[in-house]
C-alpha cells in the first residue's frame, strides 16, 4: 500500500473538491468521498464505497506513479471508513469536515498519538534495532584518505623495496603539511614522485576492525586531523594515508537508542498498520479495470 508521507496530503489537501460550508451544529460528517466533477469517474471500490479517478489525479500530480497513487487513494478510504466506525465523524472538530479530515485526525490520534514504545511494533523493532543499532552505539570511527603505490602479489623483493621508496619519498613530502585532504594529498604525492603510478580513494570513517590491519594502525595512530603518515605496507601495496574525519565512540542507552530509531521505525510500520484495518474491516476492494486503464491518460 503508499506511503504514510503520502496519506497525510491527501488528509489535508482533500481527494475532489466540496462546497464551503456554514459553520453551524448538523449531522455528522459524510464518510462518502466526495466527487471532484461531473466527469470524474469511479475507478475502485472499498467496501462499496467509491474511489474516485481525481484522488489518483491528485497523487499523481505530487510524483507518485498511477499504480501507487492508486494504491494511496484506497488505503485512504480505508482509513476513512475505519474513522467513520471509530466515531470520528462525530466529533465537534470533524462535524462540518470532509471525510478527509477524519482520516487526518484518525491517524493523528490512533497512529500518531497512540505507537510510542518500540514494543508496540514487534518484530519489525527488532529487525530494525538489530540493523541500525550499530549505527547509534559503536566505537570511535575514523575517515581517511590515500595514495598508495601498487604492489603485485608477484612483486619481486626488489620491487617491493622500490614501491617503499617511493611512498616513503611521499611520506617526507608530507611530513610538515596540516590540513590535508584528499585532492590536496594526491596533488602533492605527484609532485613527490612525478610519473609514477599512484592509486588513490577517498574512504569513508570505518572502525579499525573493519580496515587492513597495517592501515588501521596508522590510520588510529595519527594524532591530528589532516596529519599524513609515514608508509605503511598493506596487501596492496605502500600506502600513505591521511585522517580526514572522526565520528567519536557512543555508547548511548537503550531508552536513547529507541528515541533514534522510533521515528523511522514508525514510518517503515504504517503500511502494515493500514493493512491490519483493512483485514480487521474485512475489506473488499474492487477495481474498475476499464475506468483504471484510463488513468493513463491523467496529465
Amino acid at each position: 500500500m503508499g506511503s504514510w508521507r503520502a496519506l497525510f496530503v491527501l488528509a489535508i489537501a482533500g481527494c475532489g473538491t466540496e462546497p464551503t460550508r456554514e459553520r453551524h451544529a448538523g449531522p455528522p460528517a459524510s464518510v462518502i468521498a466526495p466527487r471532484a466533477s461531473a466527469t470524474d469517474e469511479i475507478v475502485a471500490t472499498v467496501n462499496g464505497k467509491p474511489v474516485w479517478g481525481s484522488c489518483v489525479a491528485i497523487q499523481a500530480q505530487r510524483g507518485a506513479t498511477k499504480q501507487t497513487a492508486l494504491a494511496q487513494c484506497i488505503d485512504f478510504e480505508v482509513l476513512a471508513q475505519t474513522a467513520d466506525q471509530r466515531g470520528y465523524a462525530l466529533s465537534p472538530e470533524v462535524r462540518e469536515a470532509t471525510h478527509t479530515a477524519m482520516v487526518s485526525e484518525l491517524v493523528a490520534k490512533v497512529y500518531e498519538d497512540g505507537f510510542t514504545t518500540p514494543a508496540q511494533f514487534g518484530p519489525i523493532w527488532q529487525k530494525a534495532l538489530a540493523q541500525g543499532a550499530w549505527k547509534i552505539s559503536h566505537e570511535n570511527y575514523r575517515a581517511s584518505s590515500y595514495v598508495r603505490i601498487p604492489v603485485a602479489e608477484t612483486a619481486t623483493p626488489a620491487e617491493v623495496d622500490e614501491a617503499k621508496a617511493k611512498a616513503d619519498q611521499i611520506a617526507a613530502a608530507l611530513a610538515h603539511e596540516t590540513g590535508l585532504m584528499g585532492p590536496s594529498l594526491l596533488e602533492l604525492a605527484q609532485k613527490a614522485v612525478p610519473g609514477v603510478k599512484i592509486d588513490h580513494q577517498d574512504v569513508t570513517a570505518f572502525r579499525a576492525g573493519a580496515l587492513d590491519k597495517n592501515y588501521a594502525a596508522a590510520l588510529f595512530g595519527l594524532h591530528e586531523i589532516g596529519r599524513a603518515s609515514a608508509a605503511v605496507r598493506t596487501k596492496w601495496g605502500w600506502d600513505v594515508l591521511v585522517w580526514t574525519d572522526d565520528v567519536p565512540e557512543a555508547h548511548p542507552s537503550d531508552a536513547e537508542i529507541a528515541e533514534k530509531l522510533l521515528p523511522d521505525v514508525k514510518v517503515g510500520y504504517f503500511d502494515h498498520w493500514v493493512d491490519t484495518i483493512g483485514r480487521s474491516l474485512g475489506v473488499h476492494v474492487e477495481l474498475d479495470q476499464k475506468n483504471v486503464a484510463k488513468l493513463e491518460d491523467l496529465p
